[in-house]
């Protein structure tokens, strides 16, 4: 798993010029620009990289900067991204089984806008040599489907805002929340205890009393 910076499939779009001037000029103006990577630092929201057609390379620019419409609907970050990242250590993945699907995102405020997806980024841990104090493996843990919207813009939205369209497989699609719950709990094998086994090559397992549970 990659460290603060992946590669995504790059996307050909706009970069909002105010995002280049500190937003103290360049409003209403676009440059055409390759988005290429994304930065993943802890608490903030995804970063991306871009490489303009003017040969200038910029990095870490939020998720609103970009546009693929010129008349791109202007938006509060809120409505493009959920949640910061939950950890530095990021990948970058197109889910097979979603990609070309179109889904309707369900916004912080409650408003429905449909898409097309692209990618997916998601977090872990993968340095157990130091403290983890982030939530990328909790059970609450989120990752970001990165949408080509309608609206012109780019969203990445947690599964629990998406509902994904497949005419050929989502006969039943939901109108409403259907009240699932988090599953709060930890799946193991191995953590939880209650047997014990052995050091032949072909393992015998007991349980805690020391009863032969499936002798080979």
């Amino acid at each position: 798993m990659a460290y603060l910076n992946h590669d995504i499939p790059t996307i050909t779009c706009f970069i909002k010029n105010e995002f280049m001037f500190n937003h103290e000029k360049g409003h209403g103006e676009h440059t055409l620009c390759d988005v290429h990577c994304v930065a993943s630092i802890e608490k903030r929201t995804p970063l991306f990289e871009a490489f303009l057609e003017n040969g200038v390379n910029w990095t870490r620019r939020p998720i609103h900067a970009f546009c693929w419409r010129k008349d791109a609907e202007q938006l509060p970050l809120s409505e493009h991204v959920y949640w910061d990242c939950f950890s530095s250590y990021i990948s970058v993945q197109t889910r097979s089984r979603m990609y070309g699907l179109r889904a309707d995102l369900i916004s912080i405020t409650g408003v429905k806008r449909q898409g097309n997806y692209m990618f997916t980024l998601d977090w872990s841990q993968e340095n157990r040599t130091m403290l983890d104090t982030n939530f990328s493996e909790t059970p609450e843990h989120k990752c970001g489907h990165v949408f080509k919207m309608d609206n012109g813009n780019f969203f990445i939205y947690p599964n629990n805002r998406v509902i994904w369209m497949d005419n050929a497989w989502t006969f039943n699609r939901i109108d409403k929340n259907p009240g699932y719950k988090i599953d709060m709990n930890v799946y193991s094998v191995e953590q939880k205890g209650g047997y014990n086994t052995d050091y032949n090559y072909i393992t015998n397992f007991k349980d805690e009393k020391d009863n032969q549970l499936n002798k080979i």
